[in-house]
């Protein structure tokens, strides 16, 4: 019991709180912005998440590009094929997010804000051609604003592979 309540993670420097606050403000509020010019409905709720992973853990595989594009269009799209194609109740909201879950993993883009998306769409019933390109539109306006902050900050967002 107690490794589980004294491993926490690294202390954060001031400049790295600082990018993460003013980079997620930043970032939220251009989605904001879309949201009103478009008059399309963003799903914020997994961009959360989303926004932690870029501002706070940029050095994740889970933070990197195509994780966060590929797994939030990729559970998106499974999560309405099962809702179009199974009966709207528990039992398929927990299949949906097990299924999402292992073809995020089989796919090689795990994006745990992802995750959320399963339980909006079974709880919001959306339209495909709503969710999917809202989900497109904001994950890569957090993908640029997190690259632009952290060029800014001169922090290194997204990794580049080692050399060889």
């Amino acid at each position: 019991m107690r490794r589980w309540v004294t491993f926490h993670q690294p202390r954060a420097s001031w400049q790295e709180i600082v990018i993460d606050l003013v980079g997620s403000i930043a970032a939220m509020g251009v989605l904001v912005l879309i949201t009103e010019v478009t008059q399309l409905p963003i799903l914020w709720a997994p961009f959360g998440g989303t926004l932690v992973l870029i501002f706070a853990a940029q050095r994740s595989p889970f933070a990197q590009p195509v994780n966060v594009l590929g797994g939030h269009l990729l559970s998106a799209s499974i999560s309405l094929v099962m809702e179009w194609l199974l009966p709207h109740n528990t039992w398929t909201l927990m299949l949906t997010v097990g299924v999402v879950i292992a073809a995020m993993r089989l796919a090689r883009v795990t994006h745990p804000p992802a995750g959320a998306n399963p339980i909006v769409i079974y709880l919001a019933q959306p339209l495909w051609w709503v969710v999917l390109p809202s989900l497109a539109v904001g994950a890569l306006a957090i993908l640029l604003m997190g690259y632009l902050i952290h060029r800014i900050a001169r922090s290194e967002y997204p990794l580049r592979r080692p050399a060889r």
